[in-house]
């Protein structure tokens, strides 16, 4: 364990490149069995997702984070572009040429049902959805798992 403090609730470390936050509960042994308490909530795969990263990690080397897809990404940046130029008061028009270059986004009435101008607009509300709470999802890793209520 990597920079180990103990504090009143037990010992706080890392272990991992890149390194993964550990904490051994007061009056565990660092160096027997240890076991991972994991709730049973809505986060469940991203948690068990996270604990084999820790065991692997605490085997070898740590197991890449397989996040956010390429696509999901490059769709992001021009979300977050996206509501830049919404806040700043720049039409969906405008907002489609900076993204998309001035020679994709055409002229008049061809500008209204144009898939770059829906394609804008959707960019824009789902920035703001993320602005609004939606960001949280992005911190969920792992497989996406509906629970049955």
């Amino acid at each position: 364990m990597r920079s180990p403090r103990q504090a009143s609730d037990g010992l706080h470390g890392a272990v991992g490149e890149p390194p993964i936050p550990v904490w051994i509960a007061r009056g565990a042994v660092p160096d027997s069995h240890l076991g991972a308490l994991i709730p049973f909530d809505d986060a469940l795969p991203q948690r068990l997702a996270a604990v084999l990263r820790l065991w692997h990690a605490l085997q070898g080397p740590v197991q890449p984070d397989v996040g956010l897809t390429a696509q999901r990404r490059r769709r992001l940046v021009l979300a977050l572009r996206a509501h830049d130029g919404h806040q700043a008061g720049h039409s969906y028009r405008d907002i489609a040429i900076g993204l998309f270059g001035a020679a994709r986004v055409p002229r008049g009435a061809a500008w209204k049902t144009h898939d770059l101008r829906a394609r804008t607009m959707r960019l824009v509300a789902d920035a703001i959805a993320l602005r609004d709470g939606g960001y949280r999802a992005l911190l969920r890793v792992g497989p996406r798992v509906k629970l049955a209520r």
